[in-house]
């Protein structure tokens, strides 16, 4: 899940109540690939239409690929749509988007995120250090990582003092099983993790934020397609600036009621750390992980790249793993046969069994790779190959093996009155695309199982027709 997967998903009116402000704007243009954005700033400045020539003529012949690419994007984005225009073919961008477009290229968002009524309002508390920001994020995104491992693990808190504005909080396991990341069990406090739950934990923290947001956005009624169009706006919109307002902490006061309550989930979920000032008014501090969600892509990747890696792989298929952390023991144990616990080290093994059965639970050879890949230790990231390719091939080979066979379901016909009867059969499955096997010896004859009323109706004129009924 991302950003741009999730516009994607919306309506037109909710894209235009969302391009009503600059943020959804800012960090939709942020998540896309370079070229995409070189469209965009190649637009921003036109009436709004180009002709699909001119566009065409962007790129030289040896990066038509890339244009071609970056069009289909936008396209699907529904920021680029095609129109007639004086007897021939234009592009046309999105007017609100390129809007605000403008304006941001020609302000910033500096204006944007500044308080409008600063000057009535309590002076901040001195920010955290940039440690303890980080620590309060990675210890909330933690604990919600391990309530989706351990189920009997306790999720993520409201921190003291946002109660007011949330009552209880977010309903964390409700979220996950919302996401289809879990499933509970019946008559029991735990659950069961789905193999979108498996996948979710390999994901990069960008991927995992943005599927808990999409269905916390779902469960606030402003869910992609919905007719919630201006509440979704509000919540998203809110939910970008967050990111966009590093290092400028937020006085609660000034929110409103709806962007108060989702200003203390987020602090439940470690986007945001509320901190008091002396006169005891309450300030909100937005984290890395806030700026992660509205990052887009690699952006968002490289806000986050103040957790540093720990794996070590060898071309023996021993890891080594620099870490304390239960959520990242649990993490590893997917996929990894642990041979030793140490206070501050894992020793394990990735073995045939320990990967077949994470392969097996529906994660992927490539997302084992990747994972080891983004987490791999800082000296272990210096020496290329990070994960020695004996080691990623034997994780494909492995794959394979678990995907060689699968199972159809299929109508098996045999006992037939005459071998003309058997040989037309045949002609007319293969005539349908239906054939999946066939024995003229035996006169055996395999079809897909949801052929198998148009074969039954077949057989049974025929069998009138040659006199066999």
């Amino acid at each position: 899940m991302s950003l741009t997967t999730f516009f994607t998903e919306l309506s037109g009116p909710q894209m235009e109540a969302l391009f009503a402000q600059p943020y959804a704007a800012v960090a939709l243009f942020r998540s896309l690939p370079p070229p995409a954005r070189h469209v965009l700033l190649r637009f921003a400045w036109t009436s709004g239409e180009v002709s699909t020539a001119l566009v065409s003529s962007w790129a030289r012949p040896e990066a038509e690929g890339k244009l071609s690419g970056a069009l289909r994007q936008l396209t699907a984005l529904r920021l680029l749509s095609q129109a007639a225009h004086s007897g021939g073919a234009v592009y046309v961008l999105h007017p609100s988007f390129q809007a605000q477009l403008r304006h941001v290229l020609c302000s910033g968002l500096s204006a944007e995120l500044v308080a409008p009524a600063a000057a009535v309002l309590p002076s901040a508390p001195p920010a955290p250090p940039a440690d303890d920001l980080s620590e309060y994020a990675r210890q909330q995104w933690e604990a919600l990582l391990l309530h989706v491992v351990d189920g009997s693990s306790p999720p993520p808190a409201l921190p003291p003092g946002l109660q007011a504005e949330a009552g209880r909080g977010v309903d964390v396991p409700a979220l996950l099983a919302g996401a289809g990341l879990v499933v509970k069990c019946e008559g029991a406090f735990t659950h069961t993790i789905t193999e979108s739950g498996f996948r979710f934990l390999l994901a990069d923290v960008y991927t995992q934020l943005w599927g808990v947001v999409r269905q916390y956005l779902a469960a606030l009624g402003g869910a992609p397609g919905s007719s919630a169009g201006p509440d979704l706006a509000v919540a998203l919109n809110f939910l970008l600036r967050l990111g966009l307002q590093a290092g400028r902490p937020m006085p609660l006061a000034q929110l409103g009621g709806a962007e108060r309550t989702i200003a203390a989930h987020m602090a439940q979920l470690g986007l945001l750390l509320p901190a008091s000032a002396p006169g005891g008014a309450l300030w909100l501090h937005p984290t890395h992980l806030a700026a992660v969600l509205a990052g887009g892509g690699r952006s968002g990747e490289a806000a986050a790249g103040g957790e540093e890696g720990y794996v070590i792989v060898e071309s023996n298929y021993r890891v080594y793993a620099y870490t304390t952390s239960p959520v990242q023991i649990s993490i590893l144990r997917l996929f990894v046969r642990v041979d030793a616990l140490l206070p501050n080290l894992v020793v394990g093994t990735i073995t045939r069994e320990s990967a077949t059965a994470a392969l097996g639970a529906g994660i992927a050879a490539d997302q084992v790779v990747s994972f080891l890949r983004q987490h791999a230790h800082p000296r272990a990231a210096a020496k290329p190959p990070i994960v020695p390719a004996v080691v990623a091939d034997q994780l494909r080979l492995w794959q394979q093996e678990l995907t060689r066979l699968g199972a159809q379901a299929a109508t098996l016909y045999s006992r037939f009155e005459s071998p003309e009867l058997y040989e037309r059969a045949v002609a007319h499955a293969r005539q349908l695309g239906a054939l999946l096997t066939s024995n003229p010896d035996r006169q055996l004859l395999v079809v897909p199982a949801g052929f198998h009323d148009a074969m039954r109706a077949y057989l049974r004129d025929r069998k009138q027709q040659l006199g066999l009924g």
